[in-house]
């Protein structure tokens, strides 16, 4: 039986073609919002999920990383870097004059300001749930509505794409969490994701002190974030991704120092470090 992986849906989108990256001979599963393709994974609903967690340019997507903060089972077991390419997509035989509505996610349409202001100026933008059921709801437009979104959405709906690599950045690109409920294997080139916070008020030198062994033993923060945990103002979860893994002796010896800091402390996963795509 087909390994079952659920993604952000509809079909078209960003997130399914990772899944398809990820995993192109699976049953891919398409679930309406992140919690519930991390909450499908967490009870066992499905063996996998590929899901956002951030972009280069508009950063973290908080539903996941609040999702797997509360998850009892899934984890993330690996990691998947795809560049964006954003297109603008259209009924056949559209032309960019008779354009007068654009509609797409709004991190989409704010990813495509420069293009928007200098090629339709006049265009009324729209958000809408996801780019893919943008380009679907094309159908039911006349030549006057286009869409921004992946060329799979446009293939999928029957639509052309007006025009590709519309995006302000040309290296926009998503990272995209795999999660699973089983640990992989250390493989020596690995990355891992962990919160916490702390078992007292804020106080000079609290996030130093946490964070002061990571630099001591030679380990490479390679992001940092703070997340409100809800409990009040100002109470914050703090995120961080390093390479290493718990098995290192030098990981170790970190998550044990910082470990007398927090009140909760949790590792979200660890898993092998991904590598950029080439053109």
């Amino acid at each position: 039986m087909s390994k079952r992986v659920a993604f952000l849906g509809p079909s078209g989108t960003y997130t399914e073609e990772a899944a398809i990256l990820h995993d192109p001979d699976a049953d891919h599963i398409d679930y309406p919002s992140l919690p519930d393709v991390v909450a499908a994974v967490d009870s066992g609903e499905v063996d996998e999920a590929v899901g956002p967690i951030e972009n280069s340019i508009a950063g973290s997507i908080n539903d996941i990383v609040d999702s797997l903060i509360g998850a009892q089972n899934a984890r993330i077991t690996g990691e998947i870097l795809l560049p964006i390419d954003v297109c603008l997509i259209a009924p056949p035989g559209t032309s960019l004059a008779s354009i007068k509505r654009v509609r797409s996610k709004a991190e989409a349409l704010g990813q495509c300001r420069k293009f928007l202001s200098t090629h339709l100026p006049d265009a009324v933008l729209e958000p809408f749930d996801s780019t893919a059921g943008a380009a679907a709801s094309l159908a039911d437009e006349d030549g006057s509505v286009a869409a921004l979104g992946p060329r799979r959405a446009a293939e999928l709906s029957g639509m052309a794409v007006l025009q590709s690599s519309i995006q302000d950045r040309k290296n926009n690109v998503t990272r995209f969490v795999v999660i699973g409920r089983e640990p992989p294997e250390r493989t020596g080139v690995d990355k891992t994701s962990i919160v916490f916070d702390f078992d007292r008020e804020d106080a000079p030198g609290l996030v130093y002190a946490a964070l002061k062994p990571f630099a001591d033993l030679g380990i490479n923060l390679t992001k940092i974030e703070s997340r409100p945990t809800g409990a009040k103002i100002g109470v914050y979860y703090f995120l961080l991704d390093f390479d290493g893994h718990p098995e290192d002796k030098n990981v170790s010896g970190a998550l044990t120092e910082l470990q007398r800091h927090t009140a909760m402390f949790k590792v979200l996963g660890s898993y092998p470090r991904a590598k950029l795509p080439q053109a």
